[in-house]
């Protein structure tokens, strides 16, 4: 008993550390943005000499454009991951139950199966991208980039979903069928509420690959009005100085619907991954 209590004792000793290097980081950009200048440039873990609070968020609102860019965010987020979504639940579908179908069917989807899990793989050519959009007239547009999110991310949420569509029994589409129910309801009534643990967790991951993603915008985005929540940040860095108090403030705001995200949906995360290793 005694020995256990000191295991005890030293595995919460440990997370307590562990939980120390992950608060520190996010206590320093905290207190940093309440800072004028010349505290900020210090990057020093002490409270401020005098507090700026409104000063610098309403600089950061008026000058860094967050309300443009929060928008921006929202609406490139939402429309990605929902055709993200969509599409790799109607291809994991077909995926999934056209093995079951022949033997003709097993070979194609096999090769489709693998042929995406390839883009999971492949990493994003910029010159061939940025020529295709420029053909498309969608360089320089949010829709330009939505496309480029949908095309590298569906293959990791086909991966995600066909490994969960394997647990749902063939039967239950034999079933509603008999019963009368078109492929259309067969999917959207009987197979996506079943899809609710795994749907959660595909939508959390991938939403927060879409909204921390600054590269893509960066390289596809030229005018600064379609700009991202985390490239506002950049409105700060002077050519002669450095304004760390507002950078570090807008790096706040801008991990702020992150965090919320993450601490509403992180036990939706838990299920769908047990879920799915425990029915597989």
């Amino acid at each position: 008993m005694k020995q256990a209590a000191r295991k005890r004792i030293i595995l919460e000793v440990l997370m307590w550390v562990g939980t120390l290097v992950v608060i520190i980081p996010y206590l320093l950009v905290l207190l940093t943005s309440f800072k004028n200048r010349r505290e900020a440039g210090q990057f020093q873990l002490t409270l401020p000499t005098e507090w700026h609070i409104i000063d610098n968020y309403r600089t950061i609102f008026e000058k860094g454009n967050v309300l443009l860019g929060l928008w921006n965010s929202i609406f490139i987020a939402v429309i990605a991951v929902s055709i993200i979504l969509l599409t790799s639940m109607l291809l994991s579908y077909y995926i999934g139950r056209a093995n079951s179908i022949s033997s003709k069917h097993s070979k194609f989807t096999s090769f489709l199966y693998i042929f995406l899990l390839l883009g999971m793989t492949a990493p994003i050519s910029l010159v061939t991208t940025y020529q295709l959009l420029t053909r498309l007239n969608l360089i320089g547009t949010q829709l330009g980039v939505i496309f480029i999110f949908a095309g590298s991310v569906i293959p990791f949420a086909t991966f995600i979903f066909v490994g969960f569509f394997k647990t749902i029994p063939r039967e239950l589409d034999e079933a509603a069928v008999i019963d009368g129910c078109g492929p259309v309801r067969l999917f959207f009534v009987i197979i996506m509420p079943l899809l609710k643990p795994v749907t959660f967790t595909c939508f959390i991951l991938v939403f927060l690959g879409v909204w921390n993603d600054a590269q893509t915008v960066l390289f596809f985005v030229g005018n600064s009005d379609n700009w991202t929540m985390p490239l506002m940040i950049y409105r700060f860095f002077g050519y002669y100085h450095t304004e760390w108090n507002l950078i570090f403030g807008s790096v706040l705001l801008s991990s702020m619907p992150i965090i919320i995200v993450y601490l509403f949906g992180q036990r939706y995360i838990i299920e769908g991954m047990v879920a799915g290793s425990v029915k597989g």
